[in-house]
């Protein structure tokens, strides 16, 4: 079960293995998916998506390099760039031509995967390198080829040719890192963005005898002779060719000059492209077959990064594979066509059989060429670096063979070549002054800044430990809960490009301009008796739980959904309250919610709270007081029985012994996620309280690591809170047991801690009528 799940194997191709190893086996799906999740659970352990990922990173050498943005105090992830360390040594090889593109729905971020691919001498497509990026702006492709240029070894090993389709933003990017490239454009998608503007302004008159698709047709090939102009004059011959033809639409040739000869025939017209090494690659379909095969190991686009890198890493280990089989293939196969020829004996078994393939076919045209360079053009030596018919002829004039210096060095390379070892590029990689700097900071610097060169440190040797968050995701806060899953969200497949429907784009873009779509109005549940309405108030402390699920977007602090229920001296701290489902796991979804941004994964963060108490029992025996009290902690965290669950489901409320309750789960969460817990609430729902993790070392930012609880009748929502704010005092039974290299979590504290007190001796208590008691009022204390 492992290993399938480990290789992505379908859960009903999993199934179908167990049956037929043994047909006696009763396994069910459902047990299947459990299976697959407690393994994926037991992977990730307490570790976030971050630590994760980079754990995963240096598990197998990648290099891999991220930058950050912060948001409300807190570290996110906004780029990341990483290469297999097998990729960085074939971009050293074969560094002469790459393609870029970027491709979507790759993870439930919804951000552009930045795809860099190469090619062999065997013309085999591989990866360099990928890049999840915030934004497709040109300041990030700009910090995404910096990365890629600290891959090259040498100087001279930067490419010649950069391909890409028309992406504004990374045509800018690429002369900024790589001024000597010669950036060109992808022809393909060009012929087809006129195309498709010629289907919308190339018309025909009424009565005209040449039918409109044809004339299009016409105007597209004119288009095309013009990009296939091999010289500066044909060039201006066909260019007025075309203006002659398409004289009756100006708009069509208004945009066609404007937006590509004005501006990149440099880049798309044969006549000036010719000049470069392109080795025949006009366009970016290298990338776009890339993006497919990669969407063939990616099982849906909702998946976190760590799950998309797992599938990259598999496509990886299969594309080295193949690539090493056709180094093989070259290093001990050739073709019978080259056999027992003077003109090819040098190169046997040195250069690859696509070159040997390119030389004869360019040998075809020796007996129209001959030796005059004039008829020859040479474009095999420009663009491809091998020789050309002229020189081909020379050689079987004088009978001798193709010299190996005569043919460039990428169709050389049949092998994988490791990085050097010794000389000067050994020396390159000593740090040794670097590291006798960083001690003697270290020995005349202050503790604020020894502690701070400490945290870069730990940062390098502990990569797994990181603080940062991944990307933030724009969660709808509108609405009830969405039931149903809207079908085709999982695909990966990309959607449809302008040339593929010109007639619908056009059509919807005219109805959207005439008439504006009304605002979603969310959709209410039925309220169910648990539920706050009219006729139901909101519940006491001994009723029903509160189930909000639609709070309303409100601005000031004293509309904030729940801030009532909070003490009033903290009001001006808080931000915002976020309501979670009232299904009697709110606790649970709250931290869900915070730790990973969705709080349908609240049975993760209760799967990890299980493990946790079965790994440190005698400990958390000792925090609980008695046996007793940690086997209901236990069994609050396991699934109700089937038939309580099947009376759950009913009642959509889990029952009231597998609810969160503080102050037991609060040292478990705080454990097991290294964050500060806090719980916020007025005297009725419950004490303020902050619990802290019984194990870690404090974290560089611990302000950062703070996740607040508010404590409602029956039910819990997520608050957050101001950065430095004010934070209850710690736990009893925290300060008895935790590890002493925890203690440094509650001195980050204290200045907050002993504000809050001062505070809160100000609160009133409000005195709450007791049930059977008379007139008699009395505060209700909870313990």
């Amino acid at each position: 079960m492992d290993e399938m799940t480990r290789n992505a194997v379908a859960p009903k191709n999993i199934l179908s293995t167990l049956k037929e190893r043994d047909p006696e086996n009763k396994t069910s799906a459902k047990q299947v998916y459990n299976a697959r999740h407690r393994y994926r659970a037991k992977m990730r352990a307490s570790m976030t998506e971050m630590q994760h990922l980079c754990k995963k990173l240096d598990d197998n050498k990648y290099y891999y390099k991220y930058r950050t943005v912060v948001e409300d105090g807190v570290e996110h992830r906004q780029d990341i760039f990483f290469a297999h360390p097998r990729s960085i040594n074939l971009l050293n090889s074969f560094h002469t031509v790459l393609m870029m593109d970027s491709t979507y729905k790759t993870s439930k971020y919804k951000m552009p995967l930045f795809e860099i691919v190469g090619f062999t001498s065997t013309e085999r497509t591989f990866n360099v390198a990928f890049a999840w990026l915030s934004n497709k702006k040109e300041d990030n492709f700009i910090w995404a080829l910096q990365q890629l240029r600290c891959l090259l070894r040498r100087e001279t090993n930067l490419p010649k040719v950069i391909l890409t389709d028309r992406d504004l933003a990374l045509m800018k990017a690429i002369p900024t890192v790589f001024p000597e490239a010669a950036a060109l454009v992808c022809r393909f998608h060009v012929k087809k963005n006129v195309r498709t503007k010629a289907a919308e302004l190339v018309k025909v008159r009424d009565g005209e005898k040449v039918k409109a698709a044809d004339m299009r047709e016409r105007v597209c090939l004119a288009f095309e002779d013009v990009l296939d102009s091999s010289t500066e004059a044909e060039y201006t011959e066909n260019v007025m060719a075309f203006r002659k033809l398409c004289e009756s639409w100006p708009k069509f040739v208004r945009y066609v000059e404007e937006t590509i000869l004005d501006t990149d025939k440099e880049k798309v017209v044969s006549a000036w492209v010719d000049k470069y090494m392109h080795m025949g690659n006009h366009t970016t379909n290298r990338a776009e077959s890339a993006h497919g095969v990669l969407k063939s190991y990616l099982t849906d686009g909702l998946g976190d990064l760590v799950k998309g890198w797992e599938s990259m890493h598999r496509m990886l280990g299969n594309q080295f594979t193949q690539v090493q089989t056709e180094f093989g293939q070259n290093m001990s196969v050739y073709g019978h066509t080259y056999r027992k020829k003077q003109l090819y004996s040098t190169l046997m078994f040195k250069v690859s059989r696509r070159a040997l393939r390119y030389i004869h076919t360019e040998s075809q045209r020796v007996e129209f060429t001959g030796m005059d360079s004039m008829k020859c053009g040479c474009l095999m030596r420009t663009n491809y670096g091998l020789p050309c018919a002229c020189l081909i002829a020379r050689k079987l004039h004088h009978n001798r063979p193709i010299r190996l210096d005569e043919v460039y060095k990428h169709w050389k390379i049949i092998c994988f070549q490791d990085e050097e070892v010794g000389g000067d590029i050994e020396d390159d990689y000593v740090c040794t002054a670097e590291w006798q700097a960083i001690q003697e900071r270290l020995r005349t610097s202050d503790v604020s800044m020894k502690n701070e060169i400490r945290d870069q440190l730990r940062k390098i040797a502990y990569p797994a430990t990181t603080d940062v968050e991944p990307p933030t995701t724009n969660v709808k806060s509108k609405g009830a809960k969405k039931k149903k899953v809207v079908r085709g969200t999982r695909s990966t497949s990309r959607d449809k490009s302008r040339w593929e429907h010109v007639e619908e784009y056009f059509t919807e873009t005219q109805a959207s301009q005439s008439s504006k779509p009304s605002p979603s109005i969310p959709s209410h549940s039925r309220p169910s008796s648990s539920q706050p309405t009219a006729s139901n108030p909101m519940p006491t402390v001994s009723e029903a739980p509160l189930t909000v699920s639609n709070p309303l977007p409100l601005t000031s602090s004293s509309q904030i959904f729940g801030i009532n229920h909070m003490p009033k001296f903290m009001h001006p701290f808080i931000e915002d309250i976020t309501n979670v489902d009232g299904d009697g796991y709110c606790g649970y979804r709250a931290v869900a919610l915070a730790q990973r941004g969705n709080e349908d994964d609240f049975e993760l963060i209760r799967c990890n709270m299980s493990r946790e108490l079965r790994l440190n029992k005698d400990m958390y025996v000792a925090i609980f007081g008695c046996e007793e009290r940690y086997q209901y902690i236990c069994d609050a965290l396991l699934p109700p029985p089937r038939t309580r669950q099947r009376n759950s489901i009913r009642n959509s409320v889990a029952p009231r012994d597998k609810w969160f309750t503080l102050p037991d789960m609060g040292h478990i969460v705080a454990t097991i996620l290294d964050r500060v817990v806090v719980q916020l609430s007025i005297l009725q729902n419950g004490p303020c309280e902050t619990f802290f993790p019984l194990r870690s070392i404090p974290s560089p930012n611990p302000s950062s690591r703070v996740i607040c609880l508010g404590a409602l009748p029956d039910h819990y929502v997520l608050v957050k809170l101001k950065v430095g704010c004010p934070i209850p005092k710690s736990n009893k039974s925290w300060k008895q047991y935790c590890a002493k290299q925890s203690l440094g979590w509650e001195a980050s504290f204290t200045s907050a801690q002993h504000k809050f007190e001062e505070m809160m001796s100000t609160e009133n208590v409000v005195p709450v009528k007791t049930v059977g008691a008379g007139s008699r009022e009395t505060p209700l204390v909870i313990d």
